[in-house]
């Protein structure tokens, strides 16, 4: 069948959709939806920037579409650090968010940074003219804030303001991200809560809206509601226990908010897919969309980066249980079979048995080509399992060492579902002894974690280059896999991109597909591409 097709966008050779270009990279997202449309803004880094302060004199970007398949990019910022010393943005315009005002017209709540005055953050607002936010009126202008409440706060992390209209209390409220100004130093960070009748003079709760007793600072907190009645609070956490963004459940927007028990202790995904935002979902008041980032990683300095990539877009939802699940939008899945190719049947079995019992089997498919093609995409089954654990071997060398998204039967038909790293590093007797000294991450060897998931819907894997997005069950697991020290920039000779393993026991895996990524002048022709198992 002759298939031409409308190019969706972003293909990697034009608009890009993950970063503005391959020298900056996208940061904390915010999402709004006017009408029909997505405005997708995020923050932008100066280009070939890697630390503070330089990378964080971020700028505001903005995508938009009416389909959540083909984006165009704005192509000024929507905002830019001020050109003063004295301008409270002069170094960076930080996250916030953006809504409809009284007048129906847009504005946009962000944070000012400003080195000259001790790091100071100030919370600035910009109205448009028009509820698509065609035009801004410059300047921006720090809110009023009235009375004395900003005295049980921190003077220096005042943050991420998150702007919403509170029906119930026919109040607009304003979310930031804070820390107590007294209280235990590592655990008094809290979301302290402001409100306003119009959007333009506020005053601060008497308390803060959360108070967990266990982050430093939280960030990029949103509160919405969906038809079950419950109300989510979600934040990002940049330390343990739980980093990533997380979520809250409580019966009113007030509280309290509670840790779902939901078998990841109300993560979404893990600490690397991160300041994800959510807008609802148009025409489907049971969902919302979702957009995190996958933070940059300079091999040569062995150092995560702020800001990289964004992931792909997600669809978010309450289960019967009321806890949030999430998963690759179907719009994204749709978008991926009309820029792919299936690997060939013969270098890749739709079906495949393991075994080995007291000890660990492996398989490799001969994927030829399609192995380090940009994009590789599975999906498959688990039609039955009685193993210690099973899985997909990532980025795997000749020694065996690469990273794995593990299975592990936890009874009932569930199972723990893991990111493991390459190989976990050795305490310093056994590094010593063995000469052995392998890094030691933040992030430790179990990199995401799951438990209590579902597998009968099955699991999708996109590879994107060193990104790596997993979903099954609800869950997502994220993470940027490191460069091989071995490779070159013509060379990966001895590495496989893609493997299967069973320990102890036997899997039987099913309805594999794989697909890899096609260039742009592939998709216009007669191929193979599947669009009638796609629909």
């Amino acid at each position: 069948m002759r298939s031409i097709l409308p190019v969706p966008t972003p293909p990697p050779e034009t608009c890009p959709y993950s970063r503005p270009s391959s020298t900056e990279a996208s940061a904390d997202v915010i999402p709004l939806l006017v009408d029909d449309t997505y405005h997708v803004f995020h923050l932008t880094t100066p280009p070939s920037t890697r630390h503070h302060p330089e990378r964080l004199r971020s700028s505001w970007s903005r995508l938009r579409s009416t389909n959540l398949l083909e984006w165009t990019r704005d192509p000024d910022f929507v905002l830019s650090p001020g050109e003063s010393d004295l301008d409270a943005d002069a170094d960076g315009a930080w996250t916030g968010s953006a809504i409809l005002g009284p007048d129906e017209n847009m504005n946009i709540f962000y944070t000012g940074y400003n080195l000259s005055q001790n790091g100071r953050q100030t919370i600035l607002r910009i109205k448009a003219t028009d509820r698509h936010g065609s035009r801004f009126q410059r300047p921006a202008k720090p809110i009023t804030i009235l009375g004395e409440g900003l005295t049980k706060f921190e003077e220096i992390d005042f943050r991420d303001p998150f702007v919403m209209y509170n029906r119930g209390e026919g109040r607009y409220w304003m979310l930031v991200g804070t820390r107590l100004s007294s209280g235990p130093y590592w655990s008094r960070g809290c979301i302290a809560l402001l409100t306003s009748p119009d959007l333009e003079a506020w005053t601060v709760a008497p308390e803060p809206l959360y108070a967990p007793s266990d982050v430093f600072c939280p960030e990029c907190p949103e509160l919405f509601s969906l038809p079950n009645g419950k109300w989510y609070l979600v934040y990002s956490r940049f330390h343990a226990p739980n980093a990533g963004t997380v979520y809250r459940i409580a019966d009113t927007p007030r509280g309290p908010f509670r840790v779902p028990r939901d078998g990841s202790h109300g993560r979404l995904d893990g600490r690397r897919w991160y300041a994800a935002k959510s807008c609802p979902k148009a025409g489907n008041p049971d969902k919302r969309v979702c957009f995190g980032w996958i933070g940059d990683y300079v091999d040569d300095e062995n150092k995560w980066l702020w800001g990289g990539d964004l992931g792909i877009t997600r669809v978010m939802w309450a289960d019967t249980n009321a806890c949030l699940r999430i998963d690759a939008s179907q719009e994204f899945r749709s978008y991926i079979w009309q820029t792919s190719r299936p690997v060939s049947p013969s270098n890749a079995a739709p079906n495949l048995y393991l075994c080995s019992l007291g000890s660990t089997a492996t398989h490799f498919p001969e994927l030829g080509s399609a192995e380090w093609r940009r994009d590789l995409m599975v999906d498959f089954k688990v039609a039955a399992c009685d193993a210690h654990s099973f899985g997909v071997m990532l980025q795997t060398d000749s020694s065996g060492k690469g990273h794995r998204l593990q299975f592990s039967p936890s009874g009932n038909g569930l199972f723990s579902v893991s990111l493991i790293t390459d190989f976990p590093p050795l305490d310093d007797f056994w590094a010593d002894q063995y000469r052995l000294h392998l890094p030691r991450p933040i992030d430790g060897p179990e990199l995401v974690r799951h438990d209590s998931v579902s597998l009968v819907d099955g699991v999708f894997l996109f590879l994107r280059g060193q990104l790596v997005e997993a979903f099954c069950g609800g869950r997502a697991l994220s993470f940027r896999l490191p460069i091989p020290s071995s490779w070159t920039e013509n060379s990966r000779e001895g590495v496989r991109r893609f493997g299967w393993f069973v320990e102890d026991g036997m899997v039987d895996i099913v309805d594999i597909s794989m697909r890899h990524s096609m260039g742009l002048k592939d998709l216009s022709v007669e191929s193979d591409n599947g669009l009638e198992d796609a629909e």
